[in-house]
């Protein structure tokens, strides 16, 4: 149905097919829907990469002898990795080669001139490597999912060759060609040709990265343990030249004014003697007497790397097993689906007061989505559609439009029904849109004679909607939902469709009303419900012996533990397996034996296709009997299964991707594209099934809802508490992005939306989803929020689910308590603002103990850093860091509000995307600590030049370029969002303030002066001769 013959396209109209590919599987490829294609050259054109000649067949000549054996027939450019000496947690870069191969051996040369002159002189230097095929012992296509092009395993005696041609027919004459000389010489076998349809793939560096944990929890134990015994301001000596001096002495030959203090600790504190040892000043006579707001500076800093430490030991925790899942699409499957496999999917698109032009262009993607289309249903839930007013004492409510939305969004009612008449009525049809639409409108709304009119009240006390069902089209339905008093924004939204409305697809499809999925959405995401390479039974192979049409039941041993498909070595009982002679078989001598040529007779080792266990001497599993019925006919079964003994998967999370606008250009100065989230985070839970529901595209198995009462209420982020719960229950919850698999027309992005058009719209979107996730850590997981006359259907649940209690904890805490780290945030902003201005330091800066003793923790959470993100572009790393700052005072705002609505037990203010107006005061704390480092480290210069011949102790050039430091750290994190709400603020171009321009010149030049003036205005000179 869905391949690639455009004949059969042009001949059909649309919508005229209604099969799945299974129906026309042996119709000599007609497809329906036409495949992406690479762009076709204009004429004339010459690659230059390499000759301009094309990639020719295989001949029989290759490794195989003849007349032809001196014509190089498979050659061309690929991709291959270099080795490493040293094993390391990342793999070397891709280098380009020129390949060919002569008999068993393939040569790759710097350039095709180099190999055409090597066969002609055979000049060796011209060389750079060679595979030796004769110690080839397999061949497969290669699952990796971060190759620059599909590309194939070669696995020899000494390492692995990944080789990556650059186009899917030099990909098949290599791979033909290479299959061909391995055969030929008897060295190994083909494992397979083809990849499974559902793999995954476990990412390189684990064992570095977990090496760099444990190093980081020592470090960091040992940099707390030195803040608190070693750094202590309270144990400065007054002088550290002049430490056995006592006080009155310091202070009357001193150029400054000294607070001194003959007692630790201003006294406040009597340390032990062994305490005084440790920080090796048992021998100080007079010490430093710091202010109070030094304290306050040196317990925020003790503080903070506290609370740093314990939520990065949870964070890095949550990277220890990363994962990438790839997938052929659901209508490419090898075997294909059986008809009455494909399941119908509903698709959700959630709406409340954003363009009603915004929903309509998702629905018209939602209508181009490659799936039958009479098992697709598509619903418009809005909620903004009208408002209830209820009195108290009166059952019903009273119904009205919602005009504000109305007015400001636009009718999506009659925008739905305006853009299915389009599709639907012939345009000389004489009826309005109006009119037409309410041939097909309905309302169910509650009365005083019938007050409940819905299943489940919780969520909804009735609706208006609109049905749309024509042949070839979709089913749509539009769903204005009438609120009952708490109403669960969203969750509710979702969960009236669900069980008020009658959506009963099998698979359903979250959307926000922005996100336009791609066209092979549903054809991506259901392959993870279908296959699961992790399933042990879900194989079910023909019998290979010969004219035997049975399920196979056994298989060698020793070929399945050398790799050989086990297609090719299944049988179904004793008899047919050595009525196959399979141990004589070049396969197994192959393999087993090494070579073909050797004869011996080896052991027959067979083992149960069901358990896995060794089998006696009569073929009969001890274990399960091999259980099945004896001469099954393996045309009855199928590899494919969602039923939930078999596939446990809830749903199937995509990223969250953004249509190009001028906030992408200029670099996502707030972070949308929240990258090490979807690119490290989400890798990190899906290594435990466990990856976070972000709420829009994703795919949901309807019974994994079911079993739960569906989306959860109680938080503003319903969407990731609903993921735990699920969690907990035994699903699995996976991740999955197609932008990185197959070729590069192949990469698809699955489903694009639109961003926050401001700074105040971006804070308002972060601080819901900080409160939302600490609400779930609050929150009293017992409360019923369900209508208790509801029943919950009764579905089937997991029960052979892996347990991942520890690191679901570990997750749950990631995703919970992630707004508390920003509290360390604002007391940095505290303890660099003080140093800048006032000079003096948080901690006592006790010589060389600083090297080892902060140092390392900060080196290898560096390194640590580094590798968890390791899929992350560099510049959203950065970019991750810089809104770490910039969401600072939101975040603590949320837990603030959280804890309010934990005591209070008001709802707190729902926010939609976009929501809030620009110039929030939301955005003065940033632009006031940027402009206050700014200012700090222009005093913090001007105080020291002024004052550099009477400091002693607490302003020196060391403190100085510490402050410095810290002060242009915070100024250059902030920058890019403060830039952005001045931009907002006078109504500039988000183009402007770049770092260019005049602007950039005369404000140095005014900082310029302000410096000097401040610098001549604080010296003061003096006559004082020391």
């Amino acid at each position: 149905m869905y391949g690639n013959d455009k004949q059969s396209l042009m001949k059909h109209e649309d919508y005229e097919l209604h099969g799945t590919p299974a129906t026309g599987a042996n119709d000599g490829g007609a497809g329906f829907y036409a495949q992406e294609g690479r762009p076709v050259p204009q004429q004339g054109y010459v690659d230059p990469r390499g000759p301009a000649l094309p990639p020719m067949n295989v001949s029989d000549a290759v490794g195989l002898g003849g007349q032809r054996d001196n014509i190089i027939s498979v050659h061309g450019y690929m991709h291959k990795q270099g080795k490493r000496t040293i094993k390391g947690p990342i793999h070397k870069s891709w280098k380009r080669r020129y390949f060919a191969l002569e008999k068993a051996k393939i040569y790759y040369f710097h350039s095709h001139l180099e190999c055409r002159q090597y066969f002609t002189t055979r000049n060796a230097d011209l060389v750079v490597g060679a595979i030796e095929l004769k110690d080839a012992l397999q061949l497969r296509p290669c699952a990796r999912l971060d190759l620059p092009h599909k590309g194939f395993e070669v696995h020899t005696k000494r390492r692995v060759w990944v080789l990556c041609p650059e186009t899917d027919e030099e990909y098949r004459m290599w791979f033909q060609g290479v299959e061909r000389a391995i055969v030929a010489n008897g060295a190994g076998n083909i494992i397979e040709r083809k990849l499974p349809n559902v793999r995954k793939y476990l990412m390189k560096g684990n064992q570095t990265y977990r090496f760099f944990y444990f190093l980081f929890l020592i470090a960091g134990i040992v940099e707390l343990l030195a803040i608190v015994f070693w750094f202590v301001i309270g144990l400065e000596p007054c002088d550290a030249s002049r430490m056995e001096v006592d006080c009155a002495t310091i202070t009357s030959t001193s150029l400054e004014t000294l607070r001194c203090s003959d007692k630790p600790f201003s006294g406040w504190f009597t340390p032990p003697t062994w305490y005084l040892q440790v920080a090796d000043v048992e021998n100080v006579i007079c010490f430093r007497d710091p202010p109070i707001p030094q304290w306050a500076s040196y317990f925020a800093m003790l503080f903070a790397e506290l609370l740093t430490f314990a939520l990065g030991v949870l964070y890095y925790l949550g990277m220890w097993k990363p994962v990438r899942r790839g997938a052929h699409y659901f209508d490419e499957f090898e075997p294909p689906v059986p008809d009455e496999l494909w399941p119908k999917v509903d698709v959700l698109l959630c709406h409340y007061s954003e363009p009603a032009e915004e929903t309509i262009d998702t629905l018209m993607a939602c209508m181009n989505l490659q799936y039958p289309p009479h098992l697709l249903q598509i619903w418009v839930c809005d909620d903004g559609y009208c408002k209830t007013k209820w009195t108290k004492g009166n059952p019903v409510p009273t119904v009205e439009l919602n005009k504000g939305i109305l007015e400001t969004a636009g009718d999506l009612r009659q925008e739905v029904a305006q853009f299915m008449y389009d599709r639907v009525c012939d345009p000389n049809e004489d009826m309005e849109v109006y009119a037409w639409r309410k041939l097909h409108s309905s309302a169910n709304l509650p009365s005083p004679s019938r007050v409940k009119v819905v299943n489940r009240a919780d969520c909804a006390v009735g609706s208006f909607r609109d049905d749309y069902r024509y042949p070839g089209l979709p089913h749509v339905t539009f769903i204005g939902r009438v609120k009952p008093e708490t109403h669960y924004s969203k969750a509710g939204n979702i969960n009236n469709c669900l069980y008020n409305e009658g959506a009963n697809g099998r698979y359903l499809i979250i959307l926000d009303t922005d996100m336009q999925p791609h066209p092979k959405f549903i054809l991506a995401t259901l392959p993870f419900f279908f296959d699961d390479e992790d399933r042990q039974d879900k194989a079910k192979y023909i019998c290979c012996g010969i004219g035997c049409n049975s399920v196979a039941k056994l298989c060698c041993a020793s070929c399945q533990i050398a790799g050989v498909p086990e297609e090719q070595i299944s049988y179904c009982s004793k008899d047919c397996f050595e009525n196959a002679m399979h141990v004589q078989s070049a396969v197994h001598r192959r393999q087993v034996n090494g070579t073909m040529s050797d004869t011996r007779a080896s052991k027959i080792d067979m083992r149960c296709m069901n358990c896995d266990a060794k089998l006696p001497k009569n073929g009969v599993c001890r274990k399960c009997g091999n259980k099945g019925a004896d001469g099954e006919d393996v045309s009855s079964l199928h590899t494919y299964s969602d039923d939930v003994r078999d596939n446990a998967v809830a749903f199937v999370q995509t990223p969250q991707y953004f249509r190009d606008c001028i906030q992408l250009q200029i670099g996502d100065p707030m972070g949308h594209r929240n990258a090490t989230f979807y690119d490290a985070i989400q890798t990190g839970q899906d290594g435990y099934d466990c990856a976070s529901f972000a709420g829009t595209n994703a795919m949901f198995r309807r019974e994994a809802l079911d079993s739960i009462g569906g989306i959860q209420y109680g938080s503003l982020t319903e969407d990731c508490y609903t993921g735990q719960v699920l969690c907990a229950m035994g699903w699995k919850a996976q991740y999955f992005r197609k932008d990185f698999e197959g070729e590069p027309s192949e990469r698809i992005r699955l489903a694009e939306g639109l961003i926050p058009d401001s700074v105040a719209g971006s804070l308002a979107q972060r601080k819901r989803w900080a409160k939302g996730n600490f609400q779930i850590a609050l929150m009293n997981k017992k409360t019923q929020y369900f209508d208790p006359e509801w029943k919950m259907p009764e579905v089937q649940v997991p029960t052979y689910h892996k347990s991942n209690k520890f690191m679901r904890r570990v997750f749950y805490f990631n995703s919970t308590l992630y707004p508390l780290g920003s509290i360390t945030a604002i007391l940095f902003y505290y303890i660099t603002l003080y140093f800048l201005f006032s000079g003096y330091a948080p901690i006592y800066m006790a010589g060389a103990r600083l090297v080892y003793a902060l140092v390392p923790k900060l080196l290898v959470q560096g390194v640590l850093s580094a590798l968890s993100n390791r899929t992350v572009e560099n510049s959203d790393v950065i970019r991750s860091q810089e809104v770490w700052f910039a969401y600072a005072f939101t975040n603590c705002t949320a837990v603030l509000e959280a804890f309010w609505w934990k005591i209070t037990g008001k709802e707190p203010k729902w926010f939609n995307t976009g929501g809030a107006s620009r110039g929030s005061t939301a955005e003065l704390p940033n632009v006031i600590i940027f402009f206050g480092t700014v200012v700090g480290v222009l005093w913090s210069v001007v105080r020291f030049l002024a004052g550099y011949n009477s400091i002693q102790t607490s302003h020196g050039a060391s403190l100085l370029f510490a402050s410095l430091m810290m002060g242009l750290f915070i100024a250059v994190k902030l920058a890019p969002s403060v830039r952005m709400s001045i931009q907002e603020y006078f109504g500039w171009s988000y183009e402007s303030l770049m770092d260019q321009g005049n602007v950039v010149g005369s404000i140095s030049i005014a900082f310029g002066l302000v410096f000097i003036t401040l610098w001549v205005w604080i010296e003061q000179p003096t006559s004082n001769p020391f």
